[in-house]
């Protein structure tokens, strides 16, 4: 705090007085980062450029009412992101509640399979058998799934591993193929070609991410991609066919007529635990 006297004292003999002690400002009392609007820098007050009013008087950045002054998120003035204090560390992931896609092929015949990863596990890639016709159809089926992980620290990252299959669905055809998606990305949807089989499988890809600020971290869908697709030209294309927002495969949803007639995925969304 700074003290400007507004003038000397001056001895009055008329009024017998002493001495006076006339203060006619304070410059730059600032408590809450705001000094940009302190006493003492009007124009009646002694405000010239001189008189405390000026740049060097308190009120200008300097004067505690910059970002350094303690108005800022590190200042404490300003709100930190957790109150001031740190905020809580995310120590792992987990699943939400289970939703499922449409399917996409013949639904009215054959056996009806809902394969899912175990808990805590979703889908990474796929692995099965095609015939070895012209247009091959998809014979057999399952998912590969793996283990998420969370790693790093501000920022964090969700890496995947391998974990377990599903079981074998199908009994039909001779060529074994692998489709999986690139490294520390899940499964988030399918597109393809279905008549009264499968006859093209391809599958949607993408990283999970954690965003937000510090306060409000949550899991992300990152961008799309799809590798090559396995199958032939029979059948009809169908559109692409996602999870729900914010959600990823665990669960493998086939109709089986000795070869594949029916295709879809169950979902969850993915969270984070503290």
């Amino acid at each position: 705090m700074t003290l400007r006297s507004s003038g000397p004292c001056v001895l009055i003999a008329v009024l017998a007085v002493a001495g006076c002690n006339a203060i006619s400002g304070v410059d730059g009392l600032t408590f809450d980062g705001g000094g940009a609007g302190g006493r003492g820098g009007d124009a009646p007050g002694g405000g010239d450029a001189s008189g405390g009013g000026d740049a060097s008087g308190g009120g200008d950045a300097s004067g505690g009412g910059d970002a350094s002054g303690g108005g800022d998120a590190s200042g404490g003035g300003g709100g930190a992101a957790c109150e001031g204090e740190s905020c809580p560390a995310p120590t792992g992931i987990v699943l939400g509640e289970q939703t499922f896609t449409e399917v996409r092929g013949d639904v009215a015949e054959g056996a009806v399979f809902m394969d899912g990863c175990p808990e805590g596990q979703v889908i990474v890639g796929y692995q099965g058998q095609t015939d070895d016709d012209e247009a091959p159809i998809h014979g057999q089926i399952q998912a590969q799934c793996g283990y998420l992980n969370l790693t790093g620290a501000d920022p964090y990252t969700i890496t995947t591993t391998p974990g377990d299959l599903t079981p074998n669905r199908g009994s039909y055809g001779s060529l074994p193929w692998t489709m999986t998606c690139p490294e520390n990305q899940v499964v988030v949807g399918f597109s393809g070609r279905v008549g009264d089989f499968l006859d093209r499988l391809v599958i949607d890809c993408a990283p999970l991410l954690v965003e937000g600020d510090p306060s409000a971290l949550h899991v992300e869908i990152g961008p799309v991609s799809s590798p090559e697709g396995v199958g032939g030209p029979g059948g009809e294309p169908f559109p692409d066919t996602r999870c729900g927002e914010g959600e990823v495969a665990n669960l493998v949803h086939v109709m089986e007529q000795a070869a594949i007639s029916a295709f879809g995925l169950g979902c969850k969304t993915v969270s984070l635990t503290y």
